[in-house]
């Protein structure tokens, strides 16, 4: 049976094909310890500046390369994420926790997708984690 193509345009607009992919995430904020710890993986947080609803969990991984730690932020984001009730949950920014490379004592340029480079010390005597704090004086 053959339908006319009215019918079938019809039947496409009724079940659109969703499609997803990796996406970047820009830096809202992140816990960055002053020092860190060296020759330890450190642990820290990063707020996502603004996340489309509906969109995945971002995570992320830091890489140490060509002298420098850089950040790569990405989270899954659908098509689907275009309707109605998505937007109406408005900006996300949700955090979550990455984990630096163990480093030598130094001075090192931090990248993070979206904002400006920042300073990462490292010495003796630094922090071997961040967490952001709440309102009422608690961590997340």
């Amino acid at each position: 049976m053959r339908l006319p193509c009215a019918a079938l345009l019809l039947v496409a607009a009724c079940n659109p094909v969703v499609t997803c992919g990796d996406a970047t995430v820009d830096v809202g904020d992140l816990c960055l310890p002053d020092p860190v710890s060296p020759s330890v993986n450190v642990a820290i947080e990063v707020r996502e500046l603004c996340g489309p609803g509906c969109s995945g969990v971002p995570s992320c991984t830091a890489v140490f390369r060509n002298g420098l730690v850089a950040l790569d932020i990405t989270q899954e984001v659908c098509t689907d994420s275009q309707t109605g009730s998505c937007i109406d949950l408005g900006c996300q920014q949700r955090v979550m926790q990455c984990s630096l490379p163990g480093l030598a004592a130094g001075t090192y340029t931090l990248q993070v997708p979206g904002g400006p480079n920042r300073l990462l010390r490292v010495a003796s005597g630094g922090q071997s984690s961040c967490r952001f704090s709440l309102a009422d004086g608690g961590v997340q």
